[in-house]
């Protein structure tokens, strides 16, 4: 059975930005959606989130999306990776795997895997939104991301960081991907 997942990133929370919205018209249309709250910062890295994530692993079939912002989707993929899990599609909105300087990457270092191409064998689809002026990650590394995954790349002009600060409590663009 079609489900999703909406994962947040480091700081934040399912309420923030456009998850709440998106959350809110995939029910509509009556599918099973969990939009649940990860630790963070405090108590955030890559056990703690895989611990949560555990506890709904019946629900993750080979016909879920993971809709994941900024730091989950490198989550989303370490955990596919590290459990053999097979899932239907991640929707990437400002994904990267790499370190970016400053205070974020004591938190998020462990999200990351070296190699994440072996993604590629359990994800059918692969879709990466992320803007041309993000102003905490470089473009090159918004691109690498998305390149290492093969996924469709859809560059929003003057986006952001496509979170509330950049004016997305609603993101249209991405139902057109789900």
């Amino acid at each position: 059975m079609k489900n999703y997942f909406i994962i947040h990133g480091s700081e934040s929370c399912s309420k923030a930005h456009w998850f709440p919205w998106l959350e809110e018209k995939l029910k509509a249309q009556g599918f099973e959606v969990f939009n649940l709250d990860y630790p963070t910062p405090e108590n955030q890295c890559f056990d703690t989130w895989k611990d949560k994530l555990d506890c709904y692993k019946q629900q993750i079939n080979d016909q879920t999306v993971f809709i994941g912002h900024s730091i989950a989707p490198a989550f989303i993929i370490k955990y596919c990776i590290t459990n053999g899990v097979k899932i239907n599609k991640l929707i990437s909105v400002c994904g990267f795997n790499t370190l970016i300087g400053g205070d974020l990457d004591k938190i998020n270092k462990t999200m990351f895997l070296e190699d994440i191409t072996s993604f590629r064998d359990l994800c059918e689809s692969r879709v990466c939104f992320y803007s041309d002026n993000d102003p905490y990650l470089k473009l090159d590394y918004l691109k690498d991301f998305a390149q290492k995954i093969d996924a469709q790349e859809i560059i929003i002009k003057d986006g952001g960081h496509l979170n509330t600060d950049a004016g997305f409590l609603e993101f249209p663009q991405i139902l057109k991907h789900i």
